[in-house]
């Protein structure tokens, strides 16, 4: 991180700090020639960051924020107010470059300052002071707004799921409707099948039960005809024989 040893790491409280101690110096900012290198080497010295990081690194450190700050803020204007949500610096350094940071002595949070603050001149260390309360403050009201955004989007969430799960309901007992109408036409065709197989049985049975009695009328009736030509013919014969007997008597009675 630009440090000299490789060992120092830069923390949230060193970016605090940084932004603190950036705008309570702006005077030493005039634009000229090093004036800006000069003051951040003002910086690492009293904040005792010497051999730790270079004024260079700090340099390009807080215009860094700065950049994306103003990348957000741009953003911000055309509706992108979610991204400035989530950078966690966005309202400290939007108060801080836009001298929006409210400068009293009414916050109850108590302040820790640096030791180097503590060095440093009166005049200068409540006007770090004041940075430092203002930055609490601010930290706490983005933290607020964190909070409501997280309750909102898990609102959201909880809201969404509940009409996923509602979908998920309604989208089940259609299944099971659908489910339930498809075995009951299911059920009416095999109910109709049988009814059509237990019809054509029973007129099966009926044409066979028909047919069986046709053919014993049939049967009846050609056994009874049968009956009746050996009948006529047996009586037939016995005429015969009678006449022939008659004859024979006749013919020997003129002999």
């Amino acid at each position: 991180m630009g440090s000299e040893d490789g060992i120092f790491k830069w923390t949230d409280a060193n970016t605090a700090d940084l932004i603190v101690w950036r705008v309570s110096n702006n005077s030493l900012f005039t634009g000229k020639r090093n004036a800006a290198i000069k003051a951040f080497e003002l910086y690492v010295k009293e904040k005792q960051l010497v051999g730790k990081v270079t004024p260079a690194w700090v340099r390009k450190k807080w215009e860094n924020l700065k950049q994306k700050y103003k990348d957000l803020k741009s953003l911000s204007m055309v509706g992108g107010s979610t991204s400035t949500a989530t950078w966690k610096w966005y309202a400290i350094m939007d108060g801080a470059l836009s001298s929006e940071i409210p400068l009293n002595h009414h916050f109850i949070t108590p302040i820790q300052v640096s030791s180097s603050a503590q060095d440093a001149p009166p005049i200068k260390q409540r006007k770090e002071e004041d940075w430092l309360t203002a930055l609490q403050e601010m930290e706490r009201r983005q933290e607020e707004r964190e909070r409501q955004t997280t309750e909102r989007e898990d609102e959201r969430d909880r809201r969404a799921a509940v009409r996923e799960e509602d979908r998920d309901r309604r989208a089940a007992e259609r299944e099971a409707e659908r489910d339930r109408r498809a075995v009951e036409r299911e059920e009416v065709r095999e109910r109709q099948a049988l009814e059509r197989e237990e019809r054509r049985e029973r007129e099966m049975f009926a044409r066979q039960e028909r047919w069986e009695k046709e053919m014993l009328v049939r049967e009846e009736r050609q056994e009874r005809d049968y009956r009746e030509r050996e009948e006529r013919r047996e009586r037939e014969a016995a005429a015969r024989e009678e006449r022939l007997f008659k004859l024979l008597e006749t013919f020997m009675a003129n002999k």
